[in-house]
């Protein structure tokens, strides 16, 4: 199974930068929006930046990324949240979704329920 996430990188701050909804999306969470939001909300998520990408197009000077899928042109808000690694990984842990549960072992270092959740990578 692949997952295909868009992720900034280069920034001085913050090693890696996802888009929260991705995130949320590809951890099968019903209301990835919602839990994005919801996880900005949290005492865990207090005192942490709150990142958007129109935000750090300012600071940054980047460009808002184009991404080809199919014959069309997949393009972002400015508005959208941001997380960095470390934020990806706590709103990840909080959240209960079935799909997301694999990743939930492999960060506590549980093993999988299923050997054929085991994938080696080349």
């Amino acid at each position: 199974m692949g997952i295909e996430l868009d992720v900034l990188v280069g920034n001085p701050e913050h090693e890696l930068v996802f888009f929260g909804v991705q995130i949320a999306k590809a951890a099968g969470l019903r209301d990835p929006s919602g839990a994005v939001m919801a996880y900005r909300q949290t005492k865990d998520a207090q005192g942490e930046p709150k990142l958007s990408l129109g935000g750090l197009m300012g600071i940054y000077a980047i460009k808002v990324p184009e991404c080809r899928v199919g014959g069309a042109f997949r393009t972002f808000r400015s508005t959208m949240a941001m997380l960095t690694e470390g934020q990806s990984y706590r709103m990840l842990l909080r959240g209960h979704a079935t799909a997301s549960e694999p990743f939930r072992k492999w960060v506590r270092g549980s093993p999988p329920d299923h050997p054929q959740d085991w994938q080696l990578r080349r």
